[in-house]
């Protein structure tokens, strides 16, 4: 097996309902060599206590408090604290599939060229976590949507002119790009990680997408979460496709103008 650290890093604010279970989730992973940072962004719950269970209970676990500074704050603060060879991102309400870790880090070690890989995501409501569904919106169909494979800057770019390509908790991360690209904006507190693909993708990182079973992450619905904020995702939805139109070429900048427009159309009318 490969003996590469991964730095699983969940930020957490006031989920510490959640948060038990996440962890738990961590203990269950094949691949024993993790670390598992919890950056609590300034709870005002019992997120801390529930932490101390798991710190106390393995090494592995830390925990680290501060002032709120946002989902992107809390990521960045992880990842500076961390000394992981692969980093991945883990929302506190969220899960990954048992050998999710053991079967990413393979693929990374196996083509060192490859800088992020990724699988698919499933979602499940919180009052109903055994029966999975294959789109936020909780409908079935017959199988996950299929991504195109990997690539690099062009078609990376291409595929995030039209939408984010993944939850973040997909993302199995080479410490080394991170370095390379920075940190996180931590002017945006929604699509964030859909900007930091973006700049991945300008970087000229090669991303890899292998659905493989095992490879799966899971997406809690059916709560209140930044999500559910529809006004703010359209408002970001406009920053995110300003920060992108610089780096399009003529055809798709007519296309991302018209996203846009149809974005401020939106805001006017109320249409959230």
């Amino acid at each position: 097996m490969n003996m590469s650290l991964v730095s699983i890093i969940v930020p957490c604010y006031n989920y510490a309902h959640f948060l038990g279970q996440t962890l738990e989730n961590v203990l269950t992973q094949h691949y024993p060599y993790w670390e598992c940072i919890v950056v609590d962004d300034g709870s005002t719950d019992n997120t801390g206590e529930v932490a101390g269970v798991y710190t106390a209970r393995d090494p592995r676990f830390r925990y680290i408090r501060q002032e709120n500074k946002g989902l992107s704050g809390a990521r960045n603060t992880g990842i500076a604290a961390s000394k992981g060879v692969y980093i991945q991102l883990l929302d506190s309400d969220d899960l990954i599939h048992p050998d999710k870790l053991a079967r990413q880090v393979a693929i990374l070690e196996a083509d060192t060229a490859i800088d992020i890989t990724y699988g698919n995501s499933l979602f499940f409501h919180t009052d109903n976590p055994e029966t999975l569904f294959y789109s936020r919106n909780l409908s079935s169909g017959h199988r996950p949507k299929r991504r195109r494979g990997g690539g690099r800057k062009k078609d990376i770019l291409r595929r995030l002119l039209v939408n984010n390509i993944m939850e973040v908790s997909c993302a199995l991360i080479s410490r080394r790009l991170i370095s390379e690209v920075g940190w996180f904006d931590e002017e945006y507190s929604s699509y964030e990680d859909w900007q930091y693909w973006i700049r991945c993708a300008l970087h000229d990182a090669r991303f890899d997408y292998s659905p493989l079973e095992g490879t799966e992450t899971y997406i809690r619905t059916g709560h209140q979460s930044m999500m559910s904020n529809k006004r703010k995702l359209v408002v970001h939805g406009v920053y995110i496709r300003k920060f992108l139109h610089p780096y399009l070429n003529p055809a798709q900048r007519i296309y991302n103008s018209i996203r846009i427009m149809r974005l401020y159309i939106r805001m006017m009318l109320k249409m959230y």
